[in-house]
């Protein structure tokens, strides 16, 4: 996980919506969640206490992090030479 451009990511909001999106989804998020501190706090402590659904939210962000266009975890060689996001 060294080779990956950790300072762009960050930058980009769009990592920021998918890296949510996958905890959002993996505690079962329901609007009625986010009405409190307490049951959003019991949901975040259920999802700590199940090692399966962990384990399944550290697979996917890990299926999210990695760049399919290059072997292994890592970003390429041009990607981890970025100061901020590429613009097409």
């Amino acid at each position: 996980m060294k080779k990956i451009n950790w300072k762009v990511r960050a930058k980009n909001p769009y990592f920021w919506f998918g890296l949510v999106a996958i905890v959002l989804a993996a505690v079962g998020a329901k609007p009625e969640m986010f009405t409190s501190w307490a049951i959003l706090a019991e949901q975040v402590k259920n999802l700590l206490s199940n090692p399966f659904a962990l384990g399944c939210v550290v697979v996917a962000v890990v299926g999210y992090v990695n760049d399919p266009t290059t072997q292994g975890i890592t970003d390429s060689k041009q990607a981890l030479t970025y100061q901020k996001p590429k613009k097409d």
